[in-house]
This record gives structure tokens, sequence and C-alpha cells, in this order.
């Protein structure tokens, strides 16, 4: 689940792997610094554009399989191909990415640990410009599952408030989880009063009454690099979730969400699920209740 440089460094020219640069920000700039320095070989992706669903009503969900095939295709991703993603700034990309091909039942895609940060520390080489996929065009992805094993809905969550063995977990800024602010793509929206007022309508700010906060920051150590398993496992048991049974996390979109799914695989806890509609879907709904504070 997780490579060093060496490892990326060793397999820079193989054909059989595919290095995917998921930089994002709030401004738009992730592509314009994939540009401006990469790793050799990579392509980039972004997730707020390349792996949603422009179709859904609600924000960020997950590009259903033919869609999600066509850019995985267009990146020169096949059936055997061995993915890396990185980021930078801890940002929880490559973990979409990563939660996207186990929802569609792909397990081969790894995450370079410390990120682009780690690669440049250690002096490794970075190329400019655009990359070509080195695979031919006729690279062919399909999905093997649909999705649904990876994936917790709004009743999931519901349901999880009288499982004996469940834990729900919010891997938002504590600020968001007390309901002091939202996430919006285009930066958190303070929210005193209670609703925060959005191009996408009213978004109420809180919490899933029953969850507990464990932000996604506190997967790293130091160096920007994940806690190892045993870590993780006393980290997640701090918070109360059990070793079995189910465990859903949810973010404002379902994006740091996914750091935490693969924290908890990581980890050894195998039901882990991640609630994709997340805060977009839950506060906006007046059906679904809410805590703040």
């Amino acid at each position: 689940m997780l490579c060093d440089p060496d490892w990326v460094a060793a397999h820079l020219d193989d054909p059989g792997v595919v290095i995917v640069d998921m930089r994002w920000d709030e401004a738009g700039t992730g592509r314009s610094r994939y540009e401006s320095r990469h790793i050799p070989g990579a392509v980039y992706l972004d997730w707020a554009t390349d792996l949603i669903d422009p179709d859904n009503p609600i924000a960020f969900m997950l590009a259903p399989p033919r869609r999600f095939a066509r850019v995985m295709q267009r990146c020169g991703i096949g059936e055997e191909s061995t993915v890396v993603a990185y980021t930078s700034d801890l940002g929880s990309g490559p973990h979409r990415l990563w939660w996207a091909f186990r929802a569609y039942g792909h397990d081969d895609v790894r995450i370079l640990d410390g990120g682009l940060e780690r690669w440049v520390a250690e002096g490794r080489p970075l190329s400019v410009g655009a990359e070509v996929p080195r695979a031919p065009s006729g690279t062919r992805w399909s999905p093997h599952q649909d999705g649904s094993s990876s994936t917790a809905t709004a009743a999931d969550v519901t349901a999880a408030r009288h499982r004996p063995h469940g834990s729900v977990l919010d891997s938002r800024w504590p600020e968001q989880f007390r309901g002091e602010a939202v996430w919006f793509e285009t930066g958190p929206v303070a929210d005193p009063a209670g609703i925060a007022r959005t191009p996408r309508g009213d978004l109420r700010a809180g919490r899933v009454p029953w969850a507990t906060n464990l932000p996604s920051f506190d997967l790293y150590g130091p160096e920007g690099r994940m806690r190892p398993a045993d870590e993780l496992r006393a980290l997640f048991a701090s918070v109360g979730v059990p070793r079995s049974g189910q465990v859903i996390a949810y973010c404002g979109v379902g994006i740091s969400a996914s750091a935490l799914v693969f924290a908890l695989t990581l980890a050894g806890i195998q039901d882990a699920r991640l609630y994709d509609a997340s805060w977009e879907e839950w506060g906006r709904d007046l059906a679904r209740p809410i805590a703040r504070g």
C-alpha cells in the first residue's frame, strides 16, 4: 500500500508502472505545479474533475465505472498496471485514487510515503512539462465490481448509531467538526450562525452526532510519512475504534476520509468504508440530525 522513493526510482522506466501526480489545492494550481516540476514520467490527475460524476446531484461523488475507466485508459493505466500516486502537503488525493481502485476491484495501487517533499529532500530527479502516457492508447482498464462493498450510505451512517461494534469517524479539521466552519472547494466557510451560504445552496455546520473526530493530519508522523501500522492501531483504539466491526469515515466530500480508510486498512481493520457523499449530503439534508459545539 505504501512505497518509498527507492522503489519508485527503481521503477521509473518500468512500462508496467504508472506514476500519478495528484497535487491539488483550493486555488486550482495543481496542474501548473505539476507542469513546473514532477517525478519523471508521472501523469497528472485532478480528483476534483477527473474522478467525479458530473451528473450526480451530490458534488464530487465517485465517477461511475465507465467514466472512471476512460480516465484510467487516458492515463495509460491498464488491467495489469501498478499505479503509484503521490501528492504534497499531506493531500488526500492519492488515497482517494486508491479507494476508487479498491471500490472497483483493483488492488495494485501504492502511495509514495512522504510525498513529493520526501522525493525532493532525497535529491531525486524532476521533470517539467506535461508527460505523454507511455502505454499505447488501446490500453484497457475495466471495473471488476460495483463499489458497493467499499462505500457507505447515509442509511449506513444512521444504522451505525446502534451497531455495537461499529464506529463513525469524521476526518475534518476540529473547527469543522465543532460546527464553526464548513469545507468548500474554494476554502473553508466560517459559519458562526450554523448555516454556510454556498453557491450550491445552504450547508449546515456541524457533525454526525455519534461521530468521533480523528483529523486526517493525525495519521502522519513529523516527516509527513504515514504512521506505522502499530501506531495507527493505537491511534484508532484511542478513539474507540474496535479491531473488528464496521468503521465508516466521512469528511466534507469524501477526500480526507479516504486517507482514514487507507490507514484503517493498513492497520488491519478490514471493514472500513467511505461515506462518499459525506457532509455534502448530510449537511444539506434537513432530515438528518446534526450536533455542534
